[in-house]
């Protein structure tokens, strides 16, 4: 539950830019206190968010700074794919 919330953090500062600490606790359904610890361990996995105080402030990443959270080659993606397959899967060594 806790990486799909820092995932969901993460994306969420990416496509939307500057938000509050109150609207990621909303959205994840979680206390501010939660949403602090999460942006201390994004920051600390290397993630680049920074804050911003006063009442038009909140969290955001660097400017330019992109994630590409799904990581997988095009080989994997088809694997991936084609595991879910019944006849073929198994008999290509992707049923485990």
């Amino acid at each position: 539950m806790r990486a799909s919330r820092l995932i969901n953090i993460l994306t969420t500062l990416q496509a939307r830019g500057l938000v509050t600490a109150t609207e990621l606790s909303e959205e994840n359904g979680v206390s501010l206190r939660t949403i602090y610890r999460d942006i201390d361990q994004l920051s600390l996995a290397g993630i680049p968010v920074y804050s911003e105080r006063g009442p038009e402030g909140g969290y955001r990443l660097l400017d330019g700074y992109r994630v590409r959270l799904n990581g997988l080659s095009t080989k994997e993606a088809q694997a991936l794919f084609l595991s879910g397959l019944p006849g073929p899967a198994p008999t290509s060594g992707l049923a485990q």
